[in-house]
């Protein structure tokens, strides 16, 4: 059943082309998942008020910690699926999967627990205005309460992707979000439940997403269909599991623990100003899609040629996606720049909104091809195992922003804070050049023009990725 999926494009075809045909589904996929936010946002602010709108831009912060969290703890379990199956040890993934699901599972029920607990506390450590408390705190407790689906949908995703196929989430993520639009307007607009009916409909969409994801692996995917004997936790995996996983969500934890102290300098400015970063927040996150779901393509491409021992597919897809970072940092600059008060205009007619959201979006969008590239290399050192690199370089890239934010505030207001992510990329993006340069140049070109591809993949592949971990000897950074 699955023996089509066994020659994976990834691994055959032109590494320009088949990484952004890989991508496409992502980039679209990641837009969608955006939409959920937004799509509340909008109603919030159209329908109960700009009270409303500032209250989710007071829970965003909090909500992204514990969302992305858990989607960097999903996308671990998918790099190392990804080399699995890149090197045919089909056993490995299943242990894998089943580990990583149960594991999963048990971390997202235990932080939905303490975030419900300590929602409220941490808004007030955020200097949330007492108008806005009661709203932002109802909200973060039912969305963290169906925290689990958001673990389910995105676990089942990356398995799915880490076969080569990026298309199939998709079609459930397009009924989700027109679920949850469907549900906004029924809940906020008809039977007037405010902002805990824009939560519960976010909620059961992604309920719904999650459903339709796991009913389809289980039946179309033999390789990921797991049984009884598979739900238990590998002794062997925990290891390489918690490593990755907790890599990729630490990592997350970095950018919104960033824009979480950065939210609590905002919440102290008026509720329209609130509402006005709120707007252009989301806006920055859609705008991001395109090289977040690019990005994501190479990591699966880059660890199923490193576990096939394809080594020269690895440097031919990292030139190619150059190509990428520029189409993708010069649209994105141009979007914000040109269109960035018509799509502010969207969220809230409020004139001081606009004019907050606008010089936001505007300001942060000049920095968008530094951005590219430190998610470029990101990419590249999640795939190769250089994991303490990839937690640097989020960590060095947050600890100038949240500086240069109250820094910059200080000095020049309001406006001179919206610069400070710019600026602090410039840092991040340096960082993430010269490792990666340094990566290419001391593992990646000599592998590749030394050993070259192999055609026999079947051999287990841990002495060379053991190349790629970094430790003594492994001055990269």
């Amino acid at each position: 059943m699955d023996g089509a999926l066994f020659k994976s494009p990834l691994l055959t075809q032109s590494p320009a082309k088949i990484i952004l045909k890989f991508s496409l589904p992502l980039i679209i996929g990641d837009f969608c998942q955006q939409l959920y936010n937004v799509a509340d946002s909008i109603v919030a602010g159209r329908f109960i008020g700009t009270n409303a709108l500032a209250a989710l831009g007071a829970a965003g912060p909090i909500m992204n910690i514990i969302i992305f969290l858990l989607i960097g703890f999903a996308m671990g379990g998918g790099v190392i699926m990804s080399r699995h199956f890149g090197n045919k040890d089909f056993e490995s993934l299943k242990k894998v999967m089943g580990s990583a699901l149960i594991i999963g599972i048990i971390f997202t029920l235990v932080l939905s627990a303490l975030s419900i607990a300590l929602s409220k506390p941490f808004l007030i450590l955020l200097n949330t205005k007492e108008s806005l408390l009661n709203g932002a705190d109802n909200y973060l407790k039912i969305v963290f309460a169906g925290a689990v689906f958001t673990y389910l949908y995105n676990f089942y995703c990356f398995a799915v992707r880490s076969l080569g196929d990026s298309y199939t989430p998709l079609v459930f993520l397009f009924i989700s979000v027109a679920f949850n639009a469907l549900l906004d307007v029924l809940f906020v607009v008809v039977f007037k439940w405010g902002i805990n009916g824009a939560a519960a409909a976010t909620v059961l969409a992604q309920m719904l997403s999650a459903m339709l994801c796991i009913i389809y692996t289980h039946k179309k995917f033999e390789l990921l269909r797991l049984k009884k004997q598979n739900l238990k936790i590998d002794k062997g995996a925990v290891f390489e599991i918690t490593t990755y996983s907790l890599s990729m969500s630490l990592q997350q934890v970095f950018v919104y623990v960033g824009r979480l102290a950065i939210q609590g300098l905002v919440n102290t400015y008026p509720e329209s100003v609130v509402a006005g970063v709120n707007s252009g927040t989301r806006l920055d996150a859609l705008l991001q899609t395109p090289m977040r779901g690019y990005t994501n393509a190479l990591t699966t491409y880059t660890a199923q040629n490193l576990g096939a021992k394809k080594y020269k597919r690895v440097v031919d897809g990292y030139k190619a996606s150059w190509i990428a970072v520029a189409i993708f940092g010069i649209l994105s600059t141009l979007f914000t720049v040109l269109l960035g008060e018509s799509m502010v205009k969207l969220f809230d007619d409020n004139a001081e909104v606009i004019k907050s959201g606008t010089g936001y979006l505007i300001s942060i969008g000049w920095g968008y091809m530094l951005m590219c590239i430190i998610v470029q290399s990101q990419a590249v050192f999640k795939a190769i195992g250089m994991l303490k690199t990839f937690v640097a370089s989020t960590f060095i890239s947050i600890v100038f922003r949240i500086a240069l934010s109250y820094l910059f505030e200080h000095f020049w207001g309001l406006e001179g804070m919206f610069w400070a992510p710019a600026a602090s990329w410039i840092v991040g993006g340096s960082f993430c050049f010269i490792c990666m340069m340094g990566a290419y140049k001391k593992l990646l070109l000599p592998l590749a023009s030394k050993r070259g591809d192999s055609q026999d993949s079947g051999s287990a592949p841990v002495e060379d990725t053991q190349l790629f971990t970094e430790g003594e000897g492994n001055n990269l950074t």
